[in-house]
C-alpha cells in the first residue's frame, strides 16, 4: 500500500462509475487441513476468481512467483492460452513489467506496459468490449492489442530461438506493434500521484505520500528506473500543493521521488509544511547537494538518520558506474548533517559490480570508517554517540541499463568478498553491518534476465514450492543460461518492450563506464542522445523478426 503505483490505479479505477475495483493481499498460511490458501478480497471477501479481471501491479521481479500462486491457488488456469471463456482475464503491470515481462509471458493475458495515467482513458472505454463474451477471447485480446496502445498480449507473439535455444528475435502475427511502446503519462495532468487509502500496515504507515517528480536524469549506469522513466518530470508545483489539501492533519506527509533536492518550490513546500506543523519525510537525499538550510529543515522534520547511497568504496568503481559522487563531495555532506545534529547514517554498498575486484570490500570499510571519524568529529562538542550502518545489496544486472551486458558475478567470488568485508568492517567501532544473501540476488538475476523458457521453473517453484536449483534441473535448465556476459549484438528477449532509449546509446555508455569516463546528467532542454527525448525506434535488426512461416 506504499506504491504510489498501485493507489493511482485503484482510484482511477474506482472512480468510473461501472467500475468496481477490489484488492487482494496474499493469504497469510493455508487452509486448516494443508488446502490451498483462499484468496478473498478486502473489500467484500469475494473470492479472486469471482471477478472479471485480475490485475497484478508488480514492482518487484520476486514477484513473478505470487502471481502463479495467486491464479493456483484461487483456481484459475495458470497458462492463458488454456484459460476457459468464463474464467477472468489476467493483466498486469508495473515497473517490473515494463523491463521485462518475458518470465511470466505465458501466463498474463496481457500486459499494459508504462505508466497507468497514459493508457487509462482508452483502456476504460475498450473494457465493455474485453469483457464481452459473445466473442472469442483470442480476438478480444488481439483487439485489445490494436486498439489499446501500450497492450502487449504475449500469445500474439513468438521467441525465435537459434540451434543452442538462445533468444535471436520476434515473430508476430498481422499487423501487431513491435516492440510494443511504453506509455507515459501525459502532460498537464492535475492530479499528482498521492495516497488513496492510508493504512497502519503499509511501508510506511498512515503516512500521505506525494510523488514530487518521476524518474531522475542522473544516469547510473546501474539503475533501470533511471531509464524506463526518461525523461525524468517535475509535477508544478501549484499542482501538488492543491493534492496535499486533501492529506489528513494528523499524518506525516512523505515526499515521494529519485531526485528533487534543488528543485525550484522544494524548499518553500518544505518550510511551508513545516510552518503549518506537519512532519516530513523524505525519500531521496543526494549527499554531495545538502546544503545547511536543506538539512536543518531534516533536523526539523524530525531526522535522526539520513540515507546516503554511494554505492561503491572507491572512486574509480564510482565513476564506472556514472555515480558523479566525490569521496570529499561526500564527506562535506556528512560533515553537515552532523553539524546539523543528525546523529545517524546508513550507507547503501554494492557488492559484484562491474570492474569489482576483491580489494574493493576492504574500499566499503574504508570509506565506512572516514564517515564515521566525521561523525564522531564533529558530534562530540554536543555530547551524542553517532551510529553508522552499512547496507550492502549484491549487484543484479538489469535490463535497459548499459549493464544489461554485464555477467551476474560467481557467488563463490561473492562470497570471499562478503568475508573480506565482514571483516574488515568487524574492526570499526560504532558501524553495523547488513548484507543481502547472494543467493537470493541470484534468483533475482536469474527473473530479471530470463525469457519464455523460464516459466516452468517459476510454475515448478510455486506449484510444489522447492527450490530453484531443483526446478532448474527438473526442467533441464540452469541458472548460467540467463545471468551470463552478453555479446554487444545479441538480441535481447525484454526487447519486445519499445523503451525510447536506444540500445546503442546504453551500449556506447557500457563501453564508457571502462574507460572511466562519467557522462553529464540529463538536460532536456537541449540533449536528444539517449532517445528519451524525441528519439525514435526502428523495427530493423534485433527488434523483430516477422514472417509468416516462421516455426513456433
Amino acid at each position: 500500500m506504499a506504491n504510489l503505483g498501485l493507489q493511482t490505479l485503484y482510484s482511477l479505477l474506482n472512480a468510473s462509475e461501472n467500475i468496481l475495483a477490489e484488492r487482494f493481499f496474499s493469504p497469510a498460511e493455508k487452509g486448516q487441513f494443508g488446502e490451498a490458501a483462499r484468496w478473498l478480497s478486502e473489500e467484500s471477501h469475494r473470492p479472486l476468481r469471482d471477478f472479471d479481471l485480475v490485475l497484478f501491479s508488480l514492482s518487484f521481479e520476486s514477484s513473478y512467483i505470487g502471481v502463479l500462486k495467486a491464479l493456483v491457488d484461487a483456481g484459475i488456469t495458470s497458462r492463458s492460452i488454456e484459460r476457459r471463456r468464463a474464467e477472468p482475464f489476467v493483466l498486469a503491470g508495473g515497473v517490473a513489467t515494463f523491463i521485462n515481462p518475458e518470465p511470466i509471458a505465458p501466463f498474463v493475458d496481457a500486459f499494459l506496459l508504462g505508466e497507468f495515467e497514459g493508457v487509462a482513458p482508452v483502456f476504460l472505454d475498450f473494457l465493455p468490449r474485453l469483457l464481452d463474451r459473445s466473442a472469442k477471447r483470442r480476438d478480444r485480446l488481439a483487439a485489445m492489442a490494436r486498439s489499446v496502445p501500450g497492450t502487449y498480449v504475449p500469445s500474439l507473439y513468438h521467441s525465435i530461438l537459434d540451434s543452442s535455444g538462445c533468444h535471436i528475435g520476434w515473430d508476430r502475427e498481422d499487423d501487431f506493434p513491435a516492440p510494443v511502446p511504453v506509455m507515459k503519462a501525459p502532460e498537464g495532468l492535475t492530479d499528482v500521484p498521492h495516497t488513496a487509502i492510508l493504512s497502519p500496515h503499509a511501508a510506511f504507515p498512515e503516512m500521505f505520500c506525494v510523488e514530487l517528480v518521476r524518474g531522475c536524469g542522473r544516469g547510473c549506469r546501474f539503475c533501470a528506473a533511471g531509464f524506463v522513466y526518461r525523461p525524468p518530470r517535475m509535477w508544478p508545483m501549484d499542482v501538488i500543493r492543491e493534492t496535499l489539501k486533501d492529506a489528513p492533519d494528523s499524518c506525516p506527509i512523505g515526499l515521494v521521488g529519485l531526485e528533487y533536492m534543488g528543485r525550484p518550490g522544494v524548499k518553500e513546500l518544505c518550510e511551508s509544511l513545516l510552518g503549518d506543523g506537519r512532519r516530513l519525510a523524505f525519500s531521496s537525499l543526494r549527499v554531495d547537494e545538502l546544503t545547511p538550510a536543506f538539512t536543518r529543515l531534516l533536523v526539523r522534520s524530525g531526522t535522526k538518520t539520513a540515507t546516503v547511497a554511494p554505492e561503491a568504496g572507491s572512486e574509480v568503481l564510482r565513476r564506472t558506474l556514472n555515480k558523479h559522487l566525490r569521496e570529499e563531495g561526500i564527506l562535506r555532506g556528512v560533515e553537515t548533517l552532523a553539524q546539523a545534529g543528525i546523529p545517524n547514517v546508513k550507507l547503501y554498498f554494492m557488492l559484484g559490480l562491474p570492474g569489482e575486484g576483491d580489494g574493493d570490500a576492504e574500499e566499503i570499510a574504508r570509506l565506512a570508517g572516514r564517515i564515521q571519524e566525521t561523525l564522531v568529529f564533529r558530534g562530540k562538542g554536543r555530547g551524542r554517540a553517532s551510529r553508522v550502518s552499512v547496507s550492502v545489496s549484491i549487484f543484479v544486472p538489469k535490463p535497459w541499463t548499459p549493464f544489461q551486458w554485464a555477467p551476474f558475478v560467481d557467488v563463490k567470488v561473492l562470497a570471499g568478498r562478503i568475508v573480506r568485508l565482514k571483516r574488515a568492517i568487524g574492526r570499526l567501532p560504532g558501524v553495523t553491518l547488513s548484507i543481502e544473501s547472494p543467493r537470493a540476488a541470484l534468483r533475482q538475476a536469474v527473473i530479471a534476465r530470463g525469457d519464455r523458457r523460464l516459466a516452468p521453473v517459476l510454475e515448478t517453484v510455486a506449484v510444489k514450492e522447492i527450490s530453484f536449483h531443483r526446478a532448474f534441473m527438473e526442467n533441464g535448465l540452469s541458472s548460467e543460461m540467463f545471468i551470463r556476459k552478453r555479446d554487444p549484438l545479441e538480441a535481447f528477449p525484454w526487447e519486445i518492450v519499445g523503451h525510447p532509449v536506444r540500445r546503442e546509446y546504453l551500449l556506447a555508455e557500457w563501453n564508457r563506464a571502462f574507460s572511466g569516463e562519467e557522462t553529464p546528467f540529463c538536460n532536456t532542454t537541449v540533449c536528444k542522445r539517449c532517445g528519451a527525448c524525441g528519439g525514435h525506434r526502428t523495427e530493423t535488426g534485433l527488434w523483430t523478426k516477422r514472417s509468416k512461416n516462421s516455426p513456433r
